[in-house]
């Protein structure tokens, strides 16, 4: 049965505890969400990214999640991290293997073989710090929803 416990989660509200829900929904949300971030940055985007962006929200809820007790600082640095190394992997399979030309940073400063670089990187900590604030605060108002019950 799909539909057993019920627990809250970081997208607010009241989901089941099951990976078939749970995984799949925030890979949509992060998905739409980091499309929508490239379109509003470069205008397009493409499907890959898309994915990737599927991917790297639901790791910024699990490293939301496992890591509650650090600090903002450090779960912001550690999203980013990840974010990096999957658009590091992303890229060099769709840029380099596949020969897509999704995107090139060659002319970025100190880039990783045109699919990385600190100034991107540093924009994805800025983006990770704003999501891992709401995550906390969207995770504490549903805790406190609870407790009030």
């Amino acid at each position: 049965m799909i539909f057993q416990e019920r627990k809250p989660l970081f997208l607010g509200g009241r989901l089941t505890d099951r990976f078939a829900v749970r995984i799949p929904l925030k890979c949509l949300f992060g998905g739409v969400g980091y499309g929508l971030v490239e379109v509003i940055w470069r205008g397009y985007t493409h499907p890959s990214m898309v994915i990737t962006g599927g991917l790297c929200f639901a790791m910024i809820c699990a490293v939301n999640g496992r890591m509650a007790h650090r600090s903002l600082l450090f779960r912001s640095a550690a999203c980013t991290a990840g974010v990096t190394l999957t658009e590091f992997c992303v890229g060099m399979l769709v840029n380099h293997v596949l020969r897509m030309g999704v995107w090139d940073y060659s002319d970025e400063w100190m880039h990783l073989l045109g699919q990385i670089c600190p100034l991107y990187t540093a924009f994805w900590f800025g983006l990770c710090f704003l999501l891992s604030f709401s995550l906390s605060k969207v995770h504490l108002s549903a805790i406190s929803r609870n407790l009030q019950k």
